[in-house]
């Protein structure tokens, strides 16, 4: 008997078949995926979380709806675990999607210290005799990145751990083939096993190595991903809705083929229920609401990294606008927009792209040094400038770059990182060891996540609940 198993991650609240670049309709999308979806009795739909935000839809139903939408867009899941942006619009957000789920969630390493939200750390689906176990874990690096008060009701335990608890309770109902739903990624290169990165954000190639799981469905680093780590198969989808896996079990001999499915255009029940909606959202983000003077757009990145950003360097002066630091600095997306003349909703959120809230920090020249240093090993040098390949390997992070605003700095990037920053000038006087500053960041970025470790123990002086993109909303609409 063949059991299909068809599996999603990182959709990001990109449901329709568009980008939100623009208006044009695009081969991709969640509910273009299920044209080519057909579900019967020997097939599984799971998910690997980070569902709610993402996507200028996702935006749009957080700010004026209710996330019973999107939990009846994913009507067809069976099972699905969280991934960690589904924590960013609070508590009640995510029990309202939960509570409005057909599927069943599991998750081993999450517990909802007020019982609301039940969290099964797996579960088992009987197929023709056949016990199908199911456990789901979020990667625990949610407690780095995520805002205290929306995991306030949570507890986020160690990843591996609560796999192994969830397939330790499997084995004693006797399943005979063990899933794990696994928001978090690979470690290794899947082809030469070579470690990529000693953190543990990414712990995928230790879950296959040290468990016995028949099959690994992964997401988080938006990978396309299909190879076998020993005996488990590691499968992990890319995101946006831009394909999904398919799994093909031979359930008698355990063995699998793995594919991928594309997406489809067509209308379908559930894009014809919220195609008003979705004509809501493309209206919205179409609403003008500045002129500038200019065109703000982005530019090649290692350009960008070498000289300087014009549209960097007006996202920083509007934060120092509004906090009034001394120092700002902004990343960007992995792909942005940029702000054209006749400036639109569309544009600030399609280049403001991450659902951050802004710190200010005290920063003391010696860490400031240190900050520049990392911030600056993105680029290598072997006769020609390139971005470093722990930027884009396993996956692409372009948004671990910071364009600094405020000060300025001799560099020499043919140097080794830690001896490539010179001087550092405040209005015009060198900055010493001991001069403390102002520093006005994301708050994903004063967490240390990226490798900015010396962030991470700094005083905050201001924390602000507004996210950066209304911050920008703002202040673009009352220009």
């Amino acid at each position: 008997m063949i059991l299909k198993i068809i599996h999603t991650s990182d959709l990001h609240g990109y449901f329709f078949p568009t980008d939100y670049l623009d208006r044009k309709e695009k081969n991709t999308g969640y509910l273009s995926l299920l044209n080519n979806i057909a579900k019967d009795d020997h097939t599984i739909l799971t998910d690997g979380g980070d569902i709610l935000q993402g996507s200028s839809f996702a935006y749009y139903v957080k700010e004026n709806l209710s996330s019973e939408i999107i939990a009846d867009i994913m009507q067809n899941v069976d099972y699905y675990t969280l991934g960690n942006h589904d924590f960013n619009y609070g508590y009640d957000y995510l029990k309202t999607y939960v509570e409005n789920m057909k599927g069943k969630l599991v998750c081993a390493n999450v517990i909802d210290k007020t019982g609301k939200i039940n969290f099964e750390p797996y579960a088992i689906k009987e197929i023709d005799g056949h016990k199908i176990g199911l456990a789901g874990v979020v990667t625990d690096w949610v407690n780095l990145w995520e805002r205290k008060e929306n995991l306030v009701n949570f507890e986020v335990t160690d990843t591996f751990e609560g796999a192994k608890r969830a397939l330790d309770g499997l084995k004693k109902e006797n399943t005979d083939f063990n899933i794990l739903i696994y928001h978090g990624g690979y470690e290794i290169d899947l082809e030469s096993g070579k470690k990529l990165s000693e953190t543990t954000e990414n712990i995928g190639g230790r879950l296959a190595k040290e468990l016995d799981f028949n099959l690994i469905l992964a997401g988080h680093q938006h990978m396309e991903i299909a190879a076998y780590i020993g005996k488990t198969l590691a499968i992990e989808t890319p995101a946006n809705g831009s394909k999904a896996a398919l799994v093909e079990v031979n359930l008698a001999t355990k063995e699998m083929q793995a594919s991928f499915i594309e997406p489809k255009l067509g209308d379908n029940a559930l894009i014809e229920k919220y195609k008003d909606v979705e004509e809501k959202v493309q209206d919205y983000l179409d609403v003008p609401i500045a002129r500038l003077s200019r065109d703000y757009l982005p530019e090649d990145r290692i350009k960008m990294a070498l000289k300087g950003s014009d549209l960097a360097d007006l996202i920083n002066k509007i934060q120092l606008d509004y906090t009034g630091a001394d120092i700002s600095i902004t990343s960007f997306a992995n792909v942005i927009s940029g702000l054209k003349k006749n400036l639109t909703t569309r544009d600030v959120l399609n280049t403001y792209r991450f659902p951050n809230t802004t710190v200010v920090l005290e920063i003391d020249g010696k860490t400031l040094r240190a900050a520049l240093e990392q911030n600056f090993s993105y680029i290598e040098y072997d006769g020609t400038y390139k971005i470093s390949k722990k930027f884009l390997e396993p996956k692409e992070e372009h948004y671990n770059f910071d364009y600094f605003y405020g000060i300025d700095f001799e560099k020499d990037l043919t140097k080794k990182v830690g001896e490539r920053i010179d001087k550092i000038l405040f209005k015009g006087k060198e900055v010493k060891d001991k001069d403390t500053f102002s520093l006005v960041m994301n708050n994903y970025r004063a967490t240390g996540a990226g490798g900015f470790d010396m962030y991470k123990n700094l005083r905050v002086i201001k924390n602000y609940d507004k996210e950066t993109s209304e911050i920008l909303l703002d202040y673009f609409r009352n220009l």
